[in-house]
């Protein structure tokens, strides 16, 4: 049986760069195959082809034995493949159910009254705008009929031809010239309906272009009754400015039936909710969100994938919001699933949770490539393994023959030393003091409650703990990316309590952050700009009030050759980097200038073995040069191998600071859990009594 996916010789080159050289893969039906490799090995490339979101140079694609050709990511969903990928592709201010179908949204109308009453409601808001609006500008009914017709006419123009919109024109013209006066509104009514219906889309689009602002506000703390309040007020004083000829042309008489005011008010209020609302809510009145809820439940039933369809994404746990990305790529009906380094910013426990998604996903069927450079993961979840090394494939086998050391053998052409040699700590002074530091997070709630410690210059002191225990916040504090809510850091002795980022940095702290797209880099500017954020504004890259370019590009060139950062030029920009590239950068830029504290959080994510195992040599080598290291990760053999201290943070507090010597997995992974070893040991106790009774 021919296997579900095959690629033959598939080959891509970018400016400067062979990524793909000639690639062959195939994966079979129900089957985990990894794609292992180390950063800029080509990996992603190589999916983003597949998915069509690249164009190869050369090669073929075959899908049930059968040859296909991919465009674009419509044409992959399409052939059942689904991505997902490295970064997310979610709208945080979203619904799980909107992110889901976005792209291919259910709608209510034409399929159900109630979404034929919303499509009327609009379209009667729209109406209201025309009349009136054609009636301000006329002054009179024939001149807004002659307008109505223009208006008709020239879109009927751009869609059938001049021929059709003469046609058109001088039929309507005819009819409105016999009209009785009785008659003359009908007439005007239709052509507004009619031209309501003909350019929905387009008056939709014009009101969120205008009323954007007001649905930003909207969405605020209550400011939306003011902006609506001032958009009918506004509207109403242009009305007045010709309002007995509006009357006389509307109504025939200047003290029209009050009932007739009345209809008449309710269409310019109409109107004025649908312009308050703006695009994104009118259009999602129309979305059929209980159909795609319901296909959410049972796609979660399914693969057991447990989601609440209502939830906004900003609210969900990282984990959680990757379980989003799976049901996205499900409901598409996607058959082999490409998950690109989808462990990078998981927790251990996040981690043992997708590889038990995964199984469940091929036992039901699924095929899927998980790319990633984690060698551990790879032997645990893998069927099959496929290394790349500089665009090409090096071999394939499988766990059973593999070993953690062959493997990255493999990856980067060397032997590679996967434990930290290092010397016993000489710590002295301390560098950094925390003292009772409470911070709030993002909801107002307490991240970091009292937490309180030393880091000494010439140790490393690791925090460890499952992720969204407040370590995001506390590193924020540290390097004032957050306002402290009480409490005191002090670095060198100088508090930096309120201190700004730039003033923190210009005591000699690095920070390598946890979010390296949205703290740690400026995504469209050059490498070589990005590798001197820092320092930019000092020599030699600065000379009075002009940058040395000269300067700047040598510095980025060395830097990136001694790093090993895989790009085709320094001058391309940041995004175009793979991510564990972008993360070399800022680690870079970070440790290639005179430091006095370190704060890293999570330096390694994204990162291959080859550059781990640099990078923890580097951060070894700046503890002994007497750099102060605060370490913080949720990779506990990181911790274990490289901190000579280690605290365990647990809902915003530091459960205990152990020397490394002490410290176990095991004791770790109880204060990970908020259990101290006496708590466990009193827990026990009880028990072993009653059985010494019985």
């Amino acid at each position: 049986m021919a296997p579900i996916l095959e690629l033959k010789g598939i080959t891509k080159s970018f400016p400067g760069v062979l990524a793909n050289d000639h690639i062959d893969l195939t994966l079979e039906k129900g089957e985990i195959h990894a794609l292992l490799g180390e950063n800029g090995a080509g990996k992603t490339t190589l999916m983003n082809i597949l998915y069509g979101l690249y164009t190869p140079d050369e090669g073929r694609i075959f899908i049930h034995g059968r040859e296909v050709h991919i465009h674009s990511p419509n044409d992959a969903i399409a052939h059942g493949i689904g991505m997902v990928h490295q970064h997310f592709m979610l709208v945080p201010v979203m619904t799980v159910a909107e992110n889901v179908m976005l792209g291919v949204e259910s709608l209510l109308w034409p399929y159900s009254w109630k979404g034929f009453f919303r499509f009327l409601a609009v379209a009667g808001g729209a109406l209201s705008l025309l009349l009136v609006l054609s009636l301000l500008l006329a002054g009179n009914a024939g001149a807004a009929g002659e307008m109505l017709v223009s208006l008709l006419s020239t879109f009927v123009g751009a869609l059938a031809g001049p021929a059709a919109a003469g046609a058109l024109s001088s039929g309507l013209t005819s009819a409105l010239g016999n009209a009785s006066a009785a008659s003359l509104y009908g007439w005007l009514a239709l052509l507004t309906l009619a031209l309501v219906l003909a350019i929905v889309l387009l008056l939709s689009a014009l009101f969120g272009l205008f009323s954007f602002l007001t649905w930003a506000l909207r969405k605020g703390r209550g400011y939306f009754l003011l902006a609506d309040i001032g958009i009918r007020s506004v509207f109403l004083a242009l009305l007045s400015v010709n309002w007995p000829a509006f009357r006389q042309a509307v109504f025939g008489t200047e003290e029209p039936p009050i009932a007739t005011c009345v209809v008449a008010v309710l269409l310019i209020h109409l109107f004025g909710v649908a312009l308050s609302y703006g695009l994104v809510d009118t259009f999602s009145s129309f979305l059929n969100r209980r159909q795609v809820e319901a296909r959410i439940r049972e796609i979660s039933t399914q693969y057991n994938l447990q989601v609440d369809p209502t939830a906004y994404v900003k609210d969900l746990p990282v984990g959680v919001q990757q379980r989003v990305e799976i049901i996205k790529v499900l409901y598409r009906y996607a058959d082999i699933l490409i998950l690109d380094e989808p462990t990078a910013v998981l927790t251990p426990q996040e981690v043992e949770e997708l590889f038990r998604i995964m199984r469940s996903l091929v036992e039901q069927g699924k095929s899927i490539i998980f790319i990633t450079h984690k060698l551990k993961e790879v032997l645990a979840v893998a069927d099959r393994i496929t290394v790349l090394r500089a665009g090409r494939v090096v071999g394939t086998t499988t766990p059973a023959q593999a070993t953690e050391a062959s493997l990255a053998a493999m990856m980067v052409g060397r032997e590679v030393i996967l434990t930290v040699a290092k010397e016993p700590a000489r710590p002295g002074e301390p560098v950094l003091k925390i003292q009772d530091l409470h911070v709030l997070d993002d909801r107002g709630n307490m991240a970091v409650n009292g937490v309180s410690c030393e880091v000494y210059a010439g140790e490393i002191l690791g925090v460890a703990g499952v992720q969204g225990n407040g370590q995001t916040e506390l590193v924020e504090a540290l390097t004032g990316l957050r306002p402290v809510e009480a409490g005191h850091v002090f670095i060198l002795g100088e508090e930096t309590t309120h201190a700004t980022p730039r003033q923190i940095i210009e005591l000699g702290v690095a920070h390598i952050p946890e979010d390296r797209q949205h703290d740690g880099l400026v995504l469209s500017f050059p490498v070589a700009d990005n590798l001197v954020l820092c320092t930019y504004y000092r020599p030699p890259f600065a000379r009075w009030l002009s940058l040395r370019e000269d300067r700047i590009s040598q510095v980025a060139a060395e830097l990136v050759a001694r790093f090993d950062v895989r790009t085709p030029s320094i001058f391309v920009p940041a995004s175009n980097l793979s991510g564990g590239n972008q993360q070399k950068v800022i680690v870079a830029r970070e440790l290639s200038r005179p430091i006095r504290l370190l704060i890293a959080a999570q330096p390694t994510r994204g990162l291959d073995v080859g550059s781990i195992e640099y990078i923890h040599q580097q951060l070894v080598r700046k503890r002994d040069e007497g750099c102060a290291v605060f370490l913080v990760s949720t990779e506990l053999d990181e911790i274990l191998s490289l901190a000579d201290r280690i605290a365990v943070m647990y809902k915003g507090r530091l459960m205990a600071i152990l020397p490394a010597a002490e410290a176990t997995k095991e004791r770790l992974g109880l204060l990970m859990a908020g259990v101290r070893p006496e708590e466990k040991a009193v827990a026990a106790e009880p028990v072993a009594v009653a059985g010494r009774i019985g």
